[in-house]
């Protein structure tokens, strides 16, 4: 439950800012209430009394970027677009792809982007009536990724069915963890969708450069965190846990 509640608080939120980000001729900022508790409490935060960090902590840092990739879904269309607060322009390109939860891709494509500072684009608007059906629509998934030459900047996916009624199957996440000077990086990869990935280390609160993300399949990511003092990597791959949406239905040992 509190897994689940702190995924939808973060989505949404995502999801508005995201909105209201694509139309900066009519919104000119956006804060969430509220930022931090000051005493222990079940709240709308975004960080708890004790610091730590919230599903929505780290969304923000990815809705509140510089440079946003967003989505805006109307089943069957997607569009795709890049909203740009720095004073300059930006210039990059958007591939995207229509796959199975399973990572098949059925139909994929590419579109350049030139975006204007202070300014939101729209790079591409897809139609996929002719590939989703009723039989399918729980199954696939729409990926979108923001590239600046061969430098990978981020990525953004949708669905065309609630969560709730997503087909997901166990991902099946990988893990490679390794000790580089006291940061510990953990490399992960799905075997199919994995939705709002938390990772964690029973028994330290630690801050990952990455949290509560979504992680088709075949993709790889990468993420890190200070390696918490008295702590060998040993013992940090024994208390590593990792959950995502399908864990919180599911009855596997996650141990």
């Amino acid at each position: 439950m509190v897994y689940l509640s702190m995924a939808l608080q973060a989505e949404g939120i995502r999801y508005g800012v995201e909105h209201w980000r694509r139309h900066p001729n009519r919104v000119a900022g956006i804060l969430y209430w509220q930022l931090n508790d000051c005493w222990p409490v079940a709240s709308w935060s975004s960080l708890d009394y004790f610091g730590r960090w919230k599903a929505l902590h780290y969304a923000a840092r990815r809705f509140y970027a510089p440079l946003m990739l967003s989505i805006e879904d109307n089943t069957p269309e997607q569009g795709v677009y890049v909203s740009n607060d720095w004073l300059k322009d930006w210039e990059g390109t958007v591939n995207w792809s229509l796959e199975t939860l399973e990572g098949e891709v059925l139909t994929s494509g590419h579109a350049p982007v030139k975006v204007a500072p202070q300014a939101s684009t729209l790079v591409c608007e897809l139609d996929f009536s002719n590939q989703i059906t009723d039989d399918n629509l729980r199954k696939l998934i729409f990926i979108a990724e923001l590239w600046q030459g061969d430098q990978f900047v981020t990525r953004q996916t949708a669905h065309f069915a609630p969560i709730k009624h997503l087909s997901l199957t166990d991902p099946d996440i990988s893990v490679n963890l390794q000790n580089q000077n006291g940061e510990l990086i953990a490399e992960l990869i799905s075997q199919s969708l994995a939705l709002l990935v938390e990772v964690s280390l029973i028994g330290a609160d630690a801050v990952f450069s990455d949290n509560y993300f979504n992680l088709p399949s075949g993709r790889s990511i990468q993420i890190s965190c200070p390696l918490p003092d008295g702590w060998t990597l040993s013992k940090a791959q024994k208390e590593f846990r990792i959950c995502s949406v399908y864990d919180s239905y599911s009855h596997r040992d996650q141990s």
